[in-house]
């Protein structure tokens, strides 16, 4: 306690008590740091050490030796210093004792004080760590040279100072940083530096820096500045926390060119035929020009933004003003369909990479909505994934085919409606040759994706064109802002027809018409059909021969599935001998017909010029069941002894 507090009793000896503060050390450099590190500066006279106060003895005559001990951290203690006090002397606290200039030598050591009331019982105080550092950091090597950011290029220009403000170097790592160390750094214009040049600036590692293992200096762009352009030099010294300064690093060097930034920017224009961007004007291209501005340079570029998303720069012409940046699809496209409206910017890049400030932005009123679903080729007009129409006949009844039948009449157009469609767009249906639309159709509120829709197109619009393979109809999709188009629908307009062609004949049905276990070939080696000359057949013409199974003897009865349509394109030798189709697959068009079944068969004539046939169908019949009522099969053949059937 205080030496300045009444004595409790003057005449009975009071024994010291062990509550000793830890003395103090005023020069560590952070009072708080348990390793108690003295800077360099304190090593040049004997370091003060203060205490606070003890028991003191009461009794008159009597002395309370205090000592400092200053000892290696861990070991038993050494007194370098004393002090006496007699009894009923007033002590102001704290005390000071020191420790010898010549003992501050490197290492880890602890003070502390030891109090012997009346010289007697000598109490140890609590210990405090000092730390004593005296080696330059990295063991004072020579520091390597910083290194600039590769996207200097070997160069700091003007615009990256505007832009960054500051250059970021790196500090090659070195063995024995610890957190706190500094880098002195210099900024200088001669090679060698002379001596005694005036440090920029302090930079201060972190413990971070040192987990990461990666020192930077920062230098700002006033002090890189403040030496104008030229070749630049720059160096430091590293210092650890107790100030242990080491020697001067190898030169980092370094171009600055202050040349001024290009500026003055205008806002960009972008010019719309339509006063907004819409589909038609993406598929008519869009460009956004930038206009001429304060210093511009070929080894610059112009980097546009449009609504976020950052376009393919092209190199800057100052001869060529206004630079024109052409928008693709997947920017325009990139926020979505809108309605919305579109912020576009640009910058400069400047030859070592770095960029200018940003220009002032315009609004770009963007409307990519459509009448139905997107498709994977927008912004193209036509979209591959809307249905198609089918156009039938009202009496012929033929996917995209017109025929003699119909003759007079209106077509039918069946199509299904786009996805999400909304009420009031509408469907612009044309047809051949018409430029403009034969039927409409106006989306009705109610209506849903994949309805199914028929039109129709009236016969004025028909009889222009009766003959015509390939007569084309499609349709527009429109929201009053952009237009879709379907892909197109060939129909055969064949308006001249006739019906009268020749059965087809079964050349191994025999008299009665007949195949049947025994017939040769054997049915599972396929059933001949023969087709004969026409003096109406022509060299590419086509037959289509439809074969279809039935349950009746005589054609009757249709077997659901057992169908097939055989295709023939006429050749020369057809044309006059006429032609063979063999039906070969026995088990999906033959075998169903197992007891007294038939064929149905008949065939149609499409011509070159658009004129359809027609054969009178004829059938044969078919009959697997022999009287024994065994049922032959390519796994079960019978024999066929003469006569067979009662032949």
């Amino acid at each position: 306690m205080s030496a300045s507090k009444p004595p409790v009793d003057q005449t009975a000896a009071v024994a010291p008590s062990a509550d000793l503060e830890a003395p103090k050390v005023p020069a560590v450099l952070d009072p708080d740091d348990p390793e108690g590190l003295l800077p360099i500066r304190a090593l040049g006279q004997d370091l003060e050490v203060t205490y606070m106060g003890w028991e003191f003895t009461l009794p008159p005559g009597r002395i309370d030796r205090v000592e400092l001990g200053f000892t290696l951290f861990g070991s038993t203690f050494v007194s370098v210093d004393q002090r006496d006090y007699p009894s009923g002397v007033t002590v102001p606290l704290p005390q000071s004792l020191y420790v010898p200039r010549a003992f501050l030598n490197q290492g880890l050591y602890q003070v502390s004080i030891r109090v012997s009331p009346s010289l007697q019982n000598p109490t140890e105080s609590p210990r405090t760590k000092i730390t004593i550092d005296t080696t330059m950091p990295d063991f004072g090597q020579q520091p390597k040279a910083v290194i600039f950011p590769a996207e200097l290029n070997g160069v700091i220009t003007e615009a990256y100072l505007s832009q960054h403000g500051q250059v970021v170097v790196d500090v090659p790592f070195y063995t024995d940083a610890v957190a706190r160390d500094r880098a002195v750094y210099f900024w200088t214009d001669k090679n060698p530096p002379p001596s005694g040049e005036t440090e920029i600036r302090e930079q201060e590692f972190s413990q971070q820096d040192i987990i990461d293992q990666r020192l930077q200096i920062t230098v700002y762009a006033d002090e890189i500045r403040a030496w104008s352009s030229g070749a630049r030099y720059m160096y430091y010294r590293l210092r650890d926390r107790a100030g242990n300064t080491g020697p001067v690093s190898e030169l980092a060097t370094i171009r600055v060119d202050l040349t001024p930034a290009p500026g003055a920017f205008l806002p960009p224009r972008v010019d719309l035929d339509r006063g907004l961007l819409d589909r038609q004007q993406a598929r008519d291209g869009l460009t956004v020009e930038i206009d001429p501005y304060d210093f511009p340079d070929a080894a610059q570029s112009v980097a546009v933004n449009w609504d976020g998303t950052e376009l393919a720069e092209i190199a800057v012409d100052p001869a060529n003003f206004p630079q024109k940046v052409t928008v693709p699809w997947t920017a325009m496209h990139a926020n979505g369909d809108g309605p919305l409206r579109a912020t576009v910017d640009y910058r400069i890049r400047l030859a070592d990479g770095s960029y200018s400030p940003r220009a002032p932005s315009i609004s770009v009123a963007v409307d990519l909505t459509l009448a139905g679903q997107d498709h994977p080729l927008a912004p193209a007009l036509l979209n591959a994934t809307l249905a198609t129409v089918e156009v039938r006949g009202q009496v012929s009844d033929q996917a995209n085919r017109l025929l003699g039948v119909d003759y007079g009449l209106p077509a039918k157009v069946l199509l299904t409606l786009f996805d999400v469609p909304d009420a009031y767009e509408r469907i612009d249906l044309f047809w051949g040759a018409f430029t403009t639309p034969v039927a409409e159709y106006h989306v009705q509120p109610t209506d849903v994706a994949g309805q199914p829709l028929v039109l129709e197109v009236p016969w004025q619009y028909i009889e222009p064109d009766l003959q015509n393979p390939r007569l084309p109809v499609w349709y527009t999709t429109t929201n009053g802002v952009n237009e879709q188009l379907s892909r197109v629908t060939d129909v055969e307009v064949s308006m001249v027809v006739f019906n009268d062609l020749k059965e087809p004949t079964f050349p191994h049905a025999g008299r009665e018409g007949v195949l049947h276990c025994c017939s040769v070939p054997r049915l599972w080696e396929g059933v001949t059909i023969h087709v004969r000359p026409d003096s109406r057949f022509a060299v590419r013409d086509s037959i289509t021969l439809h074969w279809q199974g039935c349950y009746g003897q005589n054609g009757s009865n249709p077997i659901p599935g057992v169908y097939k349509a055989f295709f023939k394109e006429l050749e020369a030798v057809d044309v006059v001998e006429g032609f063979d189709i063999v039906v070969d697959d026995f088990e999906a068009l033959i075998a169903p017909m197992v007891n007294n079944g038939s064929a149905l068969v008949r065939y149609e004539l499409a011509k070159q010029n658009g004129s359809i046939g027609r054969s009178r169908p004829d059938f044969v019949i078919i009959n697997r069941t022999m009287p024994s009522g065994e049922v032959c099969s390519p796994t079960n053949e019978v024999d066929c002894p003469d006569p067979v059937w009662g032949e």
